[in-house]
């Protein structure tokens, strides 16, 4: 059994890179990018190369096999793809970048050489892969609550990436918009802002500006009587 501390010590940005720079061959299979806000990659099964974000914000979408659509939040210093088996590459998506972002592409093959030759117990493997059962659990239960029920968990969601100013009050990011709620809500725009207008009302929600700020976290957690919100 291993220890959160452990895992999220040895499986951060700066760790994973000064692992990839060992090698001197690092900037013949990693290559870095700075994108615009709205950009978009698609991924295909047969792309050979992982995304490690070192800035910005990122929505992973993908559809299910049951063709509903899925997304999850990559914040920076996390990766953004990262094939667990060798013989499976998940499904096909597309990633879209939420602000200007600066993110790592590398390649398959120098990443597993890299990670075999100095992670031996595949500390990094194991984080990203508890990250995904989280992320997996937030899916589940986004299939299992009402449309409002929805919009309130797409908030704190987004509160996780937002600057925490007191214990009960959260800036939130600034590319927040009703279309997004909307998005990853999985409800209609008329419906979002009905909720969030509702929200309003009741002194939780400021939405008037940027950034929009909930005046009241702890009432949100209530109304969702969710334990264990996982942080992405």
């Amino acid at each position: 059994m291993y220890s959160k501390e452990t895992l999220e010590s040895y499986a951060t940005f700066s760790n994973i890179l000064k692992i990839l720079k060992r090698d001197p061959r690092f900037n013949e299979y990693c290559s870095q990018s700075r994108v615009a806000a709205g950009t978009s990659i698609p991924l295909s099964k047969e792309r050979n190369a992982c995304y490690l974000l070192e800035s910005g914000y990122v929505k992973y979408n993908f559809s299910g096999e049951d063709g509903l659509r899925n997304y999850y939040i990559v914040y920076p210093g996390k990766f953004i793809t990262l094939p667990i088996v060798e013989e499976y590459i998940p499904n096909t998506g597309e990633l879209v970048f939420l602000n200007e972002s600066v993110y790592w592409t590398i390649d398959f093959e120098f990443l597993r050489k890299m990670l075999f030759n100095e992670d031996p117990r595949n500390y990094i493997m194991l984080h990203f892969s508890v990250e995904t059962r989280y992320k997996l659990y937030v899916l589940a239960t986004m299939r299992n609550i009402t449309a409002e029920e929805r919009v309130l968990f797409t908030l704190i969601r987004l509160a996780n990436f937002g600057m925490h100013v007191s214990a009960n009050r959260v800036d939130l990011p600034n590319f927040i918009t009703y279309n997004m709620v909307a998005e990853l809500a999985g409800t209609s725009k008329s419906f979002a802002t009905l909720t969030l207008k509702n929200l309003r009302d009741k002194g939780i929600l400021d939405s008037s500006k940027r950034p929009w700020v909930i005046e009241d976290m702890a009432f949100l957690q209530e109304a969702l009587n969710i334990s264990d919100i996982p942080s992405f």
